[in-house]
């Protein structure tokens, strides 16, 4: 399974713990294809990309996965963009968030059928389903 991993990194870095531990998870049931969002230098690694080229490289990422695995909690742009994009080229996707730090997410994700969407309060009741959230429809 080909699974793209997405989070906020222009948007705060806030969840890094949360998406290196899920990256981790992740990688037990497929290859992660963004697994860079999780890297503490990932800022530091784009500077000598272009923006197109970094553009081309997830668009294509996007393509061909499965199944897009969004953690919304630290809202970005970027993360809004993939899911979108995702969504228009009828992609599995599931948006995750934390509710302790944010209670309610965007509309514009809760209204859209297509999306799978799970708040927690702690990481692990993530990490501890996954199995079952990756499977399900």
């Amino acid at each position: 399974m080909n699974i793209y991993f997405s989070g906020s990194i222009y948007g705060g870095r806030q969840k890094l713990d949360t998406y290196k531990k899920l990256v981790k998870e992740l990688s037990k049931f497929g290859k992660v294809l963004d697994e860079e969002v999780a890297d503490d230098n990932v800022l530091i690694k784009e500077e000598n990309i272009t923006d197109n080229d970094v553009f081309e490289t997830l668009v294509k990422k996007i393509n061909i996965a499965d199944v897009i695995f969004a953690e919304v909690t630290v809202p970005s742009l970027g993360v809004g963009y993939e899911i979108g994009y995702a969504d228009s080229h009828g992609k599995k996707i599931i948006a995750i968030y934390d509710k302790t730090v944010t209670p309610k997410i965007t509309t514009m994700l809760r209204g859209n059928k297509n999306l799978k969407i799970i708040s927690y309060t702690d990481i692990s009741e993530i990490i501890n389903n996954l199995e079952d959230i990756l499977k399900e429809e």
